[in-house]
């Protein structure tokens, strides 16, 4: 079969953009390695500002069990806090299973949609793309003029156009996370997230989102940090920072093995290149996350949305060479490239120095300027120059030697 745009993968990324490919009128086929509904191991948690990206989600998330937080906690390594509380939500926590299924019910209707399709091979040539999809067993071929890869950390896109090459150790974190009920692990306050930087000294971090009717906790490390200095059983990682939690009677109840998953992330920022002859990558496959936070989600569909309207404007143009798609790498540096820049610079700074992350937190938690500005940044809802700004106009003046000592010794800019 042949279609204008083969999307590869139909979570937050690839569903975003095959939304709006169908509705321009774009030939789509969506493949994903899963049947719908179908979970993802994920934090789950988003920054409210999703709503104001993209509209069209505040009516379709009264669909699914949203929670809505509108505190955050952050503590460094020698206990130093930050406990704030903004007057409107901060974060949205969801389960994957269900916002994705969202998500691809608003694409569903627009595309052709295959899975199971567990794709194995894309090859590319000068008349179009030949993508390779095991389907009920058998393997079978879909021809295209254009790729977006929207696979994932292990996308099969990037390595099979070149995208990506090499090993992925010093650009990577593990994930380990638990999405269990209330019912069995419990949590007192359900409207505040909390962040731990560099648990136990670790390169590292842990956090526990609040869902509906789930918590969701765990840990992640820097990847070649984890295989250098930590390795074991992974679970045995979760549960040690799950007793301490309970040691300090912020949650009840039992970790469950059942529901504990281990997933790669990448955090080091998106590829030097996400665009190729017939290639355009988004989400996790192009690495876009966070670097400090981990968040991947909006980040997703954002780079979804660009890789979309570039995806159109080449078709209207009938030029799929990457003359015409790196197009597609300056729409999404405008809008997101220097926040996704900085947070390399800031988990850099701070993850691998317990000390400063203690002093920055330290910090903030006697201003309350400085907390505010931090939590708002490290939520999403104050974009990298307003904090900028904010910060020399308002707390550095006072607080400098407090933070750090000295100005280039801070990850801000």
């Amino acid at each position: 079969m042949t279609f204008d745009v083969i999307v590869v993968g139909a979570g937050p990324a690839g569903s975003t953009a095959a939304k709006l490919l169908g509705e321009a009128g774009i030939s789509t086929l969506l493949l994903d390695k899963s049947a719908f509904p179908r979970d993802k191991p994920c934090g789950g948690g988003i920054s409210a500002r999703v709503i104001q990206r993209f509209p069209y989600l505040e009516s379709a998330l009264a669909s699914i069990p949203v929670n809505w937080v509108n505190k955050v906690y952050l503590e460094s390594p020698a206990g130093f806090s930050v406990d704030y509380r903004s007057d409107v939500p901060l974060y949205l926590m969801i389960r994957r299973c269900d916002f994705d299924n969202l998500l691809f019910s608003l694409a569903r209707k627009h595309v052709v949609f295959r899975a199971p399709a567990l794709v194995r091979k894309v090859v590319f040539d000068t008349g179009g793309a030949t993508v390779t999809a095991e389907v009920d067993g058998e393997p079978r071929d879909y021809e295209c003029k254009l790729v977006l890869g929207c696979d994932g950390a292990n996308s099969i896109v990037a390595r099979g156009s070149g995208l990506r090459t090499g090993s992925v150790q010093a650009d990577y974190a593990i994930d380990m996370m638990e999405e269990t009920p209330y019912e069995e692990l419990s949590l007192p306050e359900r409207d505040r997230m909390y962040v731990y930087y560099r648990i136990r000294s670790h390169y590292g971090y842990g956090y526990v989102f609040p869902k509906t009717n789930h918590v969701n906790l765990g840990v992640g490390f820097k990847l070649d940090y984890y295989l250098s200095k930590l390795r074991g059983e992974h679970y045995a990682h979760h549960a040690s920072f799950v007793d301490g939690l309970a040691s300090k009677q912020l949650i009840a109840g039992r970790s469950n093995r059942a529901n504990f998953r281990a997933f790669p992330l990448p955090i080091s920022g998106p590829l030097p290149r996400t665009s190729t002859d017939r290639v355009l990558l988004s989400g996790d496959a192009g690495g876009f996350v966070n670097a400090l936070t981990a968040e991947g989600i909006y980040y997703a569909m954002v780079s979804g949305e660009h890789a979309a309207r570039t995806a159109i404007a080449a078709m209207k143009a009938n030029d799929f060479t990457s003359r015409t798609l790196v197009r597609y790498e300056q729409s999404w540096k405008q809008e997101i490239g220097v926040e996704l820049e900085k947070s390399v610079r800031f988990q850099k700074l701070l993850l691998s120095d317990s000390n400063r992350v203690d002093r920055v937190i330290k910090a903030a938690g006697r201003n309350p300027m400085l907390a505010d500005l931090l939590a708002r940044y490290a939520t999403g809802s104050l974009p990298h120059a307003q904090f900028k700004r904010a910060l020399i106009r308002q707390a550095l003046p006072t607080y400098i030697r407090e933070l750090v000592g000295q100005v280039s010794d801070l990850p801000f800019f």
